[in-house]
């Protein structure tokens, strides 16, 4: 008798196994893969939610962005007319002359490209030093690496002038 009574019962739990794992096919894992897809869906909507206030910061960086290229005084042109107009300004500015402006010089070091004006200017030392000055610190071309000063004299005249070959190196 209690043999029978433990097959009946043994097969009570498989019949109540059975049926748990047909609930699970058939429903509790239907909810959570629903569950799980609404989940990704509310993190959508949370982002289309905030899309009108990301626009609002990209518009608000972009007028930030232009107010600073028009303080660097940047136009749409390429690095060495927009560096070439800085230096004529700064040369009429500081009663200087532009002897030699050289293309740019382009080596690549890591995969960072330096790129490398060169140009001289003839004037007094302070005019210089402020032409210099001016060009690295209000311009955003990059920064001054080597500048070489030489006093030179001219024989006709029987005077002296000074000039400055200046190099800026900017990466890209």
């Amino acid at each position: 008798m209690l043999s029978g009574f433990r097959k009946k019962n043994i097969v009570l739990i498989l019949l109540i196994l059975l049926s748990l794992l047909l609930c699970y096919k058939l429903a509790i894992s239907n909810t959570l893969a629903l569950k799980r897809e609404y989940g990704a869906l509310t993190k959508e909507e949370g982002l289309y939610k905030n899309i009108p206030q990301q626009l609002s910061l990209l518009s608000k960086k972009e007028a930030y962005l232009d107010t600073v290229l028009q303080d660097l005084n940047i136009n749409n042109t390429s690095m060495e007319n927009n560096l070439l107009r800085i230096i004529n300004q700064e040369v009429s500015k500081n009663q200087l002359s532009l002897i030699d402006y050289n293309p740019a010089h382009i080596s690549k070091q890591n995969e960072t490209n330096f790129i490398t004006y060169n140009f001289t200017l003839r004037g007094s030392f302070p005019s210089i030093l402020k032409a210099i000055y001016s060009i690295e610190k209000h311009s955003g071309f990059g920064e001054i690496i080597h500048v070489d000063f030489t006093k030179e004299k001219n024989y006709k005249t029987r005077r002296n002038f000074l000039e400055a070959s200046i190099y800026i190196q900017s990466l890209e």
